[in-house]
């Protein structure tokens, strides 16, 4: 039987093959309707990410997702959640960071963040790196990460920058799942920790 990775990533910062020079940020759904107390405790480390990342003019897309009237989020999993403000603003916390030069803002209707706009913007910016942080290790970060394998990029999840936001199962072991999957499809190398991101931008 095959040996799939395991999603454990060591606690102590290492050397990863990130050149920061051409990798993109990208902060996934960090809106008021995704933070609960679940995912709250990521917060803080994604917004030291983002400042760090524009205090070194670097590239930050922020995804924004709305929910609409007969989605397939409520046809099919009977979810309403997320139609309007404030529940689909970004968290105030990372507000101030909207006008900054190196910022993008997308909005979307579906899970992936890597939309035909957002591949536009990072070909544009001449990335081949994509740093994903955000909300939920489960869903959209998940489906982002495998959508940026695929179109070609090379994907890093920052997992203490990305949790599950779940209230119907145990959020903590939905988050250690979706790294598990995410080991096995994206390499276990591509799992980081928010460290080796500020390590290498310090190089």
């Amino acid at each position: 039987m095959t040996e799939f990775p395991s999603p454990s990533v060591s606690k102590a910062p290492r050397r990863v093959c990130l050149d920061a020079e051409r990798a993109g940020l990208m902060v996934i759904d960090v809106q008021n309707g995704f933070v609960n107390s679940s995912s709250a405790l990521v917060v803080p480390p994604i917004v030291d990410l983002v400042e760090r990342w524009t205090t070194n003019n670097r590239p930050v897309l922020m995804s924004r997702y709305r929910n609409y009237s007969g989605s397939p989020y409520e046809r099919l999993l009977g979810w309403r959640e997320l139609h309007r403000a404030p529940d689909i603003d970004i968290i105030d916390a990372l507000v101030g960071f909207l006008d900054h030069p190196m910022t993008t803002v997308i909005d979307k209707t579906g899970y992936t963040a890597l939309t035909v706009e957002a591949v536009e913007h990072w070909h544009g910016a001449g990335v081949t790196d994509l740093i994903l942080c955000g909300i939920a290790t489960d869903g959209c970060v998940f489906k982002t990460a495998l959508d940026v394998f695929e179109a070609g990029f090379t994907p890093w999840v920052v997992v203490d920058a990305v949790a599950s936001n779940t209230t119907r199962h145990r959020a903590q072991e939905i988050h250690e799942s979706a790294l598990l999957l995410l080991a096995r499809l994206i390499g276990a190398d591509q799992l980081i920790l928010a460290a080796d991101i500020i390590s290498a931008l310090i190089r």
